[in-house]
């Protein structure tokens, strides 16, 4: 997990990429982007029968500002934006802005 590995046969490698848990505030921040992104595998797996207001959802479920406050009295610094966007394993890039479309765009779906 942190990044050193072997596979035990001769081969060892350094991964700077490895499992991180804080990493100066830059990966457990709540984005709501990361929010929205689940809500949609909800609507492609049949979990939700509609396409919620899926930013509100994410605003209610994050609390960002409950984070920032505990963030700013450790002196964690915070991104710029509470959106990010992501090119995932499918070569798709995920950035909120139509969590609808995206969430119907799969050929995959319930």
């Amino acid at each position: 997990m942190l990044g050193h590995y072997d596979n035990g046969i001769g081969k060892s490698w350094e991964d700077p990429n490895y499992m991180k848990f804080h990493n100066g505030g830059t990966v457990n921040f709540p984005y709501l982007s990361d929010g929205m992104w689940f809500l949609t595998q909800h609507r492609r797996w049949g979990l939700l029968d509609k396409d919620p207001d899926y930013l509100a959802v994410a605003k209610q479920i994050n609390q960002i500002d409950l984070y920032k406050e505990a963030a700013a009295q450790l002196k964690v610094p915070l991104p710029a934006s509470p959106m990010r966007s992501s090119t995932l394993i499918d070569g798709v890039k995920w950035d909120g802005s139509n969590p609808a479309a995206y969430a119907a765009g799969f050929a995959v779906k319930a």
